[in-house]
């Protein structure tokens, strides 16, 4: 899905602009106009492209951005839609939407605000499908995303925001306060209450989660329609979503806003969730099954030998789960069904080098008792697979008898 954007200056169809040939089905376009008054910019249109050629409208409150200037040239002089990297969407609809002058609060209607919202946390082994889970049960067409990732040095002030210098144009230094993806999404949720916002926090459990929400973690706890049960008072963050006049204002999760974060079962050297937090999310497992893959993906041979990608996974993924007390967290060591691409699936070194150093390293780190014993280590059995010499099924001599004869098992 791409992501395009257009003048509505003129009187043109959107149909009729430069470039629209190259939108794709569920593409979105984004309309703006610039104001004569002030000559701001404004994002007043949203539509997304239909699987029969039309344009869906999807109403949204106005959007101030800060449209640079080689964005607005294109489409200006160009008359055409411009087709916008990840960075530029990061940057004009995160980074510019921001109160930057006003001292009052906008009026908002809360009738109107989508309800809903809630924490969930989808867990699994790598590759099971959970990022694919959340574009599928949060299409982008109706979400407006804001997506990041924890770890180990990520904190508070990367979250939510921190205090920074900045230099004035008269040469002097202020301190202002810098509003991290978690306030910048807050703002935006709270002031179009008709559009669905969604933070998405990758392997939240490499981060220390609860450090890193701090006092936000308060909030988490949901009503019914999705707002926040309880409130918090935070300064610098009612300032960036309610304005500078208004910053004894309590602050809250809006029911338009939703935090889905995932989490690998098989991480290792990472922070647990404490029960009170898991408590706050929905824990969804994402269930590590070939049934709702794509038959083309699940039969798709590795490399040229007859033994399809289920077929691998299904017999290696017997013998983690069967090797008891020899396998260290045994079931989360599993392959995942979406481990490997199908690029990958295609390549020998791709394949050795993701998929065989996995096994050796991590999966049967203590145990070798997989592997053909006449291979001592792990650069014999990589030099072995990928040695032009071994083509077919041969190139699987590199584990134990028995899974070879399980791997041999119908295949094609």
């Amino acid at each position: 899905m791409n992501t395009w954007i257009c003048s509505l200056k003129d009187d043109l169809e959107i149909k009729d602009i430069k470039n629209y040939e190259t939108v794709l089905t569920d593409d979105i376009i984004f309309g703006y106009v610039q104001t004569i008054e002030s000559g701001e910019f404004f994002i007043i249109k949203k539509l997304i492209k239909k699987e029969n050629g039309q344009l869906e409208n999807i109403d949204i409150e106005p959007i101030k951005i800060d449209l640079p200037y080689n964005i607005m040239y294109r489409c200006k002089s160009g008359k055409f839609l411009y087709k916008l990297q990840e960075k530029e969407i990061d940057f004009l609809l995160d980074e510019s939407s921001h109160e930057k002058d006003s001292n009052d609060e906008i009026e908002i209607d809360e009738n109107s605000r989508e309800k809903g919202g809630e924490n969930i946390i989808y867990y699994g082994v790598p590759g099971s499908g959970k990022s694919h889970t959340i574009e599928t049960e949060h299409p982008k067409h109706d979400y407006i995303f804001e997506k990041l990732v924890f770890h180990p040095d990520y904190s508070y002030s990367d979250f939510v925001g921190q205090i920074m210098p900045a230099l004035k144009d008269d040469g002097a230094v202020s301190y202002d306060f810098k509003p991290g993806p978690f306030t910048k999404i807050l703002e935006k949720a709270y002031k179009n209450p008709t559009q669905k916002y969604l933070l998405v926090i990758d392997e939240i459990n490499r981060g220390n989660a609860p450090a890193i929400f701090g006092e936000i973690f308060q909030l988490l706890d949901r009503d019914k329609d999705g707002n926040s049960v309880y409130v918090i008072n935070n300064e610098n963050i009612a300032k960036i979503v309610y304005g500078k006049n208004n910053t004894d204002k309590p602050i809250k999760i809006p029911s338009n806003l939703w935090i889905i974060a995932t989490m690998n079962t098989s991480d290792q050297n990472v922070f647990t969730l404490d029960t009170a937090f898991q408590r706050r999310f929905t824990m969804r497992l994402i269930e590590n099954s070939f049934k709702n893959a794509a038959k083309e993906f699940k039969e798709l041979p590795i490399l040229d030998t007859t033994i399809t990608w289920e077929k691998f996974c299904t017999t290696i993924n017997s013998v983690i789960t069967e090797s008891g007390d020899n396998t260290s967290s045994m079931e989360d060591k599993r392959l995942g069904v979406y481990f490997l691409t199908e690029n990958e699936l295609k390549n020998k070194e791709l394949f050795a080098y993701k998929v065989l150093k996995y096994l050796w390293d991590d999966v049967f780190k203590f145990d070798k008792g997989a592997f053909n014993s006449n291979f001592k280590t792990l650069e014999a059995i990589i030099v072995h697979f990928i040695n032009d010499e071994n083509s077919g099924d041969l190139q699987f001599d590199i584990f134990n008898d028995e899974i070879r004869a399980e791997l041999a098992k119908n295949t094609k």
